[in-house]
């Protein structure tokens, strides 16, 4: 439908709820071809906001602010991404506040004078997104392997269900851990050990680490039915029992506030 002959573009396409708010990229990644409960199809949205070829021309290695032009120029303004050419700090956060709060995941700051490159942002392609922390407990940790082998380091991260007095379990990392850590660690946790399986070191529910994270997701893997995204370590909580992490309600709040 584009008046042109030849056209590549970067773009996403998303499934958005009927009050125009995006629903999660797994849901989204499970829309395609498939109903909403009344019969009829997911809304799905075309965001464009590159433009790699045009006509013959190859646009790849030409600054942002020229690709953007060839964008412009011809494809209609509902098909590309909000977009500002923010002058100063100010402006470009109330953009991204105004992005956040209907529901996107954040925004893309891009140099003008950058070239595309495929698969990678760099210096000049750089993701902003809000960060979010929860204070959880470990119950298990595994063996490293490679440059940390000898080490405890994947941490097996639960939160505490005050209905059942158990520990939720919610994910793994081995993120945003320093050598130092690493070695504090698997000190700390071979003293709360309480058995073995496999690589797998269970260890007593009392150790209370912040983790930073981008988001709670769906999960059929673990049994509250919630899986972290993209979790990393921040720091531990040795001023926190377990009895003061943040509960499984806690995280199951934030999840239905998606």
């Amino acid at each position: 439908a584009l008046d042109v002959d030849r056209i590549i573009l970067d773009g996403e396409v998303i499934a958005l709820r009927r009050d125009g708010r995006p629903h999660p990229f797994q849901e989204t990644m499970g829309r395609f071809g498939t109903q909403e409960s009344d019969g009829s199809q997911p809304s799905l949205s075309l965001h464009v906001f590159d433009c790699l070829h045009l006509d013959g021309v190859d646009l790849i290695d030409r600054p942002l602010r020229h690709r953007w032009e060839a964008l412009t120029a011809h494809v209609p303004d509902h098909l590309l991404v909000d977009r500002i050419e923010a002058p100063d700090v100010d402006t470009a956060n109330d953009f991204y506040d105004s992005v956040v709060a209907r529901g996107h995941e954040g925004v893309v700051i891009k140099s003008l004078d950058a070239a595309y490159e495929a698969g990678r942002r760099g210096a000049s392609w750089i993701k902003v997104k809000p960060s979010q922390t929860l204070d959880l407990v470990v119950i298990g940790v595994e063996w490293g392997s490679g440059r940390r082998q000898g080490w405890l380091s994947n941490l097996h991260l639960a939160a505490p269900d005050p209905a059942t007095g158990e520990f939720v379990m919610l994910g793994k990392t081995f993120k945003g851990m320093t050598d130092a850590m690493l070695e504090w660690q698997t000190e700390r946790f071979l003293e709360l050990e309480t058995g073995r399986d496999g690589h797998v070191v269970w260890v007593r529910p009392e150790q209370v680490v912040e983790i930073a994270f981008d988001g709670i997701q769906t999960s059929t893997r673990y049994p509250g039915g919630m899986a972290l995204r993209f979790a990393r370590v921040k720091a531990y909580r040795d001023d926190k029992t377990a009895e003061g992490a943040d509960t499984i309600d806690a995280v199951r709040a934030i999840y239905e506030r998606r």
